[in-house]
């Protein structure tokens, strides 16, 4: 029962509902509007006698049906009056049973046209702005060639003078040519960044979701790793004692990208130490707390989480929660010359949420990170 009922059956009569903060009604078992306070006339701008003539639904969306559902539940739900609709008013409405001799219904009615107003105004700037981020993404994925031709003979044509296609060439010259070269590379693989990201953003991007060996994939990038790791003396070791299915079923090319990524930011940022990856399968429990909706009859061990742990320099806390998202504190990027690596996190972050899995990064600033994701690796309706 309700405050509002309990102090209605208390003083058995409706005086109670006359001082009430709110705007009140008292309906019948039946629909039939029975009584009202003076804050509910005013609310809706009605005369007494002009408010009995109605049924609910004259007043707003659902009428007695709305409110009989609000009964059984401790909800409230936010309708549009049907009434002086040049004003556009908005109201919070919850309904709870007085029993009596003749159970009746308690209504109690506020005016959140104000923040309804600027809510919907919020949802429509989101929507707006939504739109023309898919507008410019697609764009961008859509005039990739034109964007990257002509980065393209420019790297191949410097190349090929450097070659001597063109015939001899002084020290000046090379050197000129090198910078070039060098700077069209960054260049391409820049833009090729830019475009991929603003693919997986409009949604552009296929997957193929079969079966593949998954130890076979983590030996070759141990093995192309491993050589990288030795020229800077860092101990590189993956650990696969927990991994319980060889064969896996997800987009093989995906986590490959995923897992290069992760590797090469890795070695970028760690001089002395180690990195370290480790595999295994996460219990129900660990799931649930990720985020992850779990479904029924869930065969084990459906789910991979790999982690690469590193010994490097760390993040500060304070940009963990932006560091898979390349359009925040883009001038502190430019100014570290680091808009690639932001677009590479993010790209490998999009890359996860692809394949139904979540990615996430821990770290202390001058102790490292770990950069985990869990992926499904089952056939099943996730």
């Amino acid at each position: 029962m309700s405050i509002l009922s309990w102090l209605f059956k208390k003083k058995k009569n409706d005086n109670v509902l006359a001082y009430y903060p709110d705007a009140v009604m008292v309906v019948s078992q039946s629909g039939e509007i029975l009584y009202a306070n003076e804050r509910l006339l005013n609310l809706f701008r009605l005369k007494e006698d002009e408010l009995f003539d109605m049924e609910l639904l004259d007043m707003f969306d659902g009428g007695f049906n709305l409110v009989n559902t609000l009964t059984k539940s401790e909800d409230s739900a936010v309708i549009r009056s049907k009434l002086n609709l040049e004003e556009d008013l908005f109201f919070e409405i919850k309904a709870s049973v007085y029993e009596d001799d003749d159970d009746k219904i308690i209504i109690t009615i506020r005016d959140v046209s104000n923040s309804q107003k600027m809510l919907n105004k919020l949802l429509f700037e989101h929507e707006y702005l939504n739109k023309i981020t898919r507008n410019k993404n697609t764009f961008l994925a859509k005039i990739s060639g034109e964007l990257t031709s002509p980065i393209h003979s420019i790297n191949g044509f410097s190349q090929a003078i450097l070659e001597g296609l063109g015939g001899d060439v002084n020290e000046k010259q090379e050197k000129y040519l090198k910078i070039i070269n060098k700077n069209s590379t960054q260049l391409l693989e820049l833009v090729n960044s830019i475009i991929e990201y603003s693919k997986l953003e409009s949604g552009l991007c296929d997957y193929e979701l079969k079966n593949f060996d998954f130890v076979t994939l983590m030996t070759n990038l141990f093995n192309f790793y491993k050589t990288k790791a030795d020229e800077k003396k860092l101990i590189l070791n993956f650990d696969l004692n927990s991994l319980a299915k060889r064969t896996m079923y997800s987009d093989e090319n995906i986590i490959k990208q995923v897992m290069e990524t992760l590797l090469q930011n890795a070695l970028e940022t760690t001089e002395t130490g180690s990195i370290q990856v480790i595999v295994s399968h996460p219990d129900n429990e660990f799931l649930e707390i990720s985020g992850f909706n779990i479904p029924q009859n869930l065969p084990e061990k459906s789910y991979l989480m790999v982690k690469v742990i590193d010994t490097g320099s760390g993040l500060p806390v304070k940009d963990i929660s932006s560091i898979f998202d390349p359009y925040m504190d883009i001038d502190k990027y430019i100014a570290k010359k680091a808009v690639a690596k932001g677009l590479e996190l993010g790209i490998v972050y999009q890359l996860v949420k692809l394949i139904k899995g979540k990615l996430w990064v821990e770290t202390d600033s001058l102790k490292g990170s770990s950069f985990a994701f869990i992926i499904p690796i089952e056939k099943i309706n996730i």
